[in-house]
């Protein structure tokens, strides 16, 4: 018994120098880190502009917006986290900062902070806001207006509309970059979905040749003449009881039917990919920019 109460005094004994030992470096740690003074203003800075020169953008995110809650009149510390969110495809938040720091409508104070407001509404892709925008700017020239409406119209999709502005042989030499993928997307001509099934119903493997689908076209085409030949051969052998021409001729109209069915399929698919690669460049062509 008395070995037993020996052994548990010990046991508390350690568990309490645990505890003491513990609290002593919490009171260290928390001592350094004032002697570091690491919530300071300057450390902040220098943390923030490390996190962003590591392309760390939910990071640096977090510390601009710690870094702007503490200057809330400092200008560059509300471009940067502006950008930062474009950079995170946030736009949204990149407008609510400027409200809650400059107001709704936001009171821009210099031709940066108005240059990032509208970059946060074009990447909204809000039209209204940014017609609305544009017109009680005070900084931006009508040159960079005009290129901020054309981008505008691109990224909406808006094609006809942007080929309008840039009509105008004159001006700066960003237009004709615009101008150009504009005419291309303009002159693209989709296939029909409809005349690729009928050629292929009329000759397999056709409707995919018009759909540019060279390969999967000859395969068709080998494909249903290869089983409409063993059909023809079993029946002229056997006659109509041919279980060999009952085989292949039903292989053969299951391959025709989908011959027509991937022509529709291929030309649907030509569309998308050409669609989707002018608009990839155009919206690189815009991101570039900013």
């Amino acid at each position: 018994s008395g070995q037993r109460e020996i052994t548990r005094s010990c046991s508390q004994d350690r568990s309490m120098m645990r505890k003491w030992s513990l609290c002593g470096l919490l009171v260290l740690l928390a001592g350094y880190c004032i002697s570091q003074d690491i919530y300071s203003y300057q450390a902040s800075k220098q943390y923030a502009e490390f996190l962003y020169a590591k392309e760390d953008w939910p990071l640096a995110a977090e510390e601009y917006a710690r870094l702007l809650f503490m200057q809330p009149d400092n200008d560059t510390f509300l471009i940067r986290l502006s950008g930062i969110y474009h950079r995170l495809d946030q736009s949204h938040q990149a407008l609510a900062i400027f409200r809650q720091y400059r107001g709704n409508p936001p009171a821009l104070r210099s031709a940066q902070e108005e240059s990032a407001y509208l970059q946060a509404i074009l990447f909204h892709k809000d039209s209204s806001m940014l017609i609305s925008a544009l017109a009680t700017s005070r900084f931006t020239s009508s040159e960079d207006k005009r290129r901020l409406s054309v981008e505008n119209y691109l990224l909406q999709r808006q094609w006809k509309q942007a080929a309008s502005l840039l009509a105008d042989e004159n001006g700066e030499t960003w237009r004709n970059t615009y101008r150009n993928i504009t005419e291309q997307v303009l002159a693209f001509r989709p296939k029909r979905p409809w005349l690729a099934a009928t050629m292929s119903a009329v000759l397999p493997g056709s409707g995919k040749f018009y759909s540019r689908n060279v390969k999967e076209g000859i395969t068709s085409f080998l494909f249903v003449a290869a089983m409409a030949y063993q059909s023809y051969r079993g029946f002229s052998k056997q006659g109509s009881n041919s279980a060999t021409g009952w085989i292949y001729g039903g292989l053969g109209i299951g391959f025709y039917l989908g011959n027509i069915y991937g022509a529709h399929q291929s030309a649907k698919n030509y569309n998308l990919r050409k669609t989707h690669a002018l608009e990839d460049e155009v919206d690189r062509i815009i991101y570039s920019r900013y």
